[in-house]
C-alpha cells in the first residue's frame, strides 16, 4: 500500500496528516517569492515539515484509506500499523523515501529528520503553476555616426539648397496638421452631437414595468458537523444499548444512522468545527476508548 499517496491527497485538503503511531505531516503556507539571483518568481506553495510528537490517531488518514479502498474504518487502521511497523524498521537502516512527500531517515541522535520534496506543490489554489523567469530587458546603446575631420565645407549652392528643402518640408507639415485638426474637431462635434441626440431619446423613452411581486428566498446553508465515533454496529439493539450507556456517563450520545456499510455508527458526541472535535477526541482516547475516531458528514 502506497501509503504516501494518501497522505499527499489529504495534504491538498487539509493544514495536518497524522500517521499514528509515527508522526503528522504539516503543510505551512508559504507566499510568492522572486529569486533576484535566478530572476524567477515562484508561486505560493505548501512548506512541508514533518512532527514526531504529534502521533495519536485523529481518524483522518483511516477513514480516506477506507473509502479509497472500500474497507472497514479498522480494517485501514490495521493496513496503516502494519506500514508504520515496516517504516520503523527501515529507518533504523536506510532513508525512506516518500513519493510526492519527501525524505525520513535518522540523525546521529537518532532523531527523525524530515527533507520535504518539491515536486508537487499541495497549495491548491496554485496546482499546476510553475515558476515564472523575468529577465531584464537590456537597452540598446545609441548608433554613433562618425565623422570625418577632413570633409571639406559644403559650397554655397548645397547650402541654400538644403534651407529651401527644409523650408518646403516645414510648410507642407504645418498644411497638414492644420487641415487634420480641422478634421479631428469636427469628427468630435459631430460624435459629441450624436451621443446628445440618443441621451435625449432615451430620457423621452417611459417604461411603465406595474408593480413587481415581491420574491423572497430562504436558502439554508449546510453546515459541516463533526462527530466522536465510539463503535459501529449490525444490530441496531447493540447501538441502542451503547447510546443509552454512553448518556449515562454524561456523553450527548446519539446513533446517526445506518450507512452504505449497513452498520449504525454511535458518537459520543458532535461539534461544529473540527478544532473543537479534535481536543475532545484526545480527551475520550485518554478516558474512555482509544480507537474512537472522528466522522465529518453535513
Amino acid at each position: 500500500m502506497q501509503l504516501s499517496s494518501y497522505i499527499s491527497d489529504l495534504l491538498f485538503e487539509h493544514d495536518c496528516v497524522t500517521v499514528p503511531e509515527f508522526g503528522s505531516f504539516l503543510g505551512n503556507y508559504k507566499p510568492a517569492q522572486f529569486d533576484l539571483n535566478e530572476e524567477k518568481f515562484t508561486p505560493p506553495s505548501k512548506q512541508l515539515s514533518f512532527n514526531s510528537q504529534i502521533r495519536e490517531n485523529d481518524g483522518l488518514l483511516a477513514k480516506h484509506i477506507s473509502k479509497k479502498l472500500n474497507i472497514t474504518y479498522d480494517e485501514a487502521v490495521k493496513k496503516i500499523h502494519q506500514k508504520v511497523i515496516g517504516w520503523t524498521i527501515q529507518i533504523k537502516s536506510e532513508t525512506i523515501v516518500l513519493k510526492n512527500l519527501g525524505e525520513i531517515f535518522l540523525s546521529n541522535e537518532d532523531k527523525i529528520v524530515f527533507s520535504p520534496s518539491n515536486s508537487i506543490n499541495h497549495l491548491k489554489d496554485s496546482f499546476g503553476l510553475s515558476p515564472v523567469f523575468a529577465r531584464q530587458i537590456k537597452t540598446e546603446k545609441a548608433l554613433k555616426i562618425p565623422t570625418s575631420n577632413n570633409s571639406k565645407p559644403l559650397s554655397s549652392f548645397y547650402k541654400k539648397a538644403a534651407i529651401w528643402t527644409l523650408l518646403i518640408i516645414g510648410l507642407g507639415s504645418a498644411i497638414y496638421t492644420n487641415q487634420r485638426t480641422v478634421f479631428m474637431d469636427n469628427q468630435v462635434a459631430f460624435e459629441q452631437e450624436s451621443r446628445k441626440q440618443t441621451i435625449d431619446k432615451a430620457q423621452k423613452a417611459i417604461f411603465n414595468l406595474g408593480n413587481l411581486p415581491t420574491l423572497t428566498i430562504n436558502v439554508k446553508m449546510k453546515q459541516k458537523k463533526y462527530y466522536i465515533i465510539a463503535g459501529a454496529f449490525r444490530i441496531s439493539q447493540n447501538a441502542e444499548n451503547l447510546t443509552a450507556t454512553l448518556k449515562r456517563k454524561g456523553y450527548d450520545a446519539s446513533i446517526l444512522g445506518l450507512n452504505e456499510k449497513g452498520l449504525n455508527p454511535v458518537s459520543f458526541s458532535s461539534f461544529n468545527n473540527r478544532t473543537d472535535a479534535v481536543t475532545q477526541l484526545r480527551i475520550i482516547q485518554r478516558k474512555e476508548n482509544k480507537d474512537a475516531w472522528i466522522f465529518e458528514s453535513y
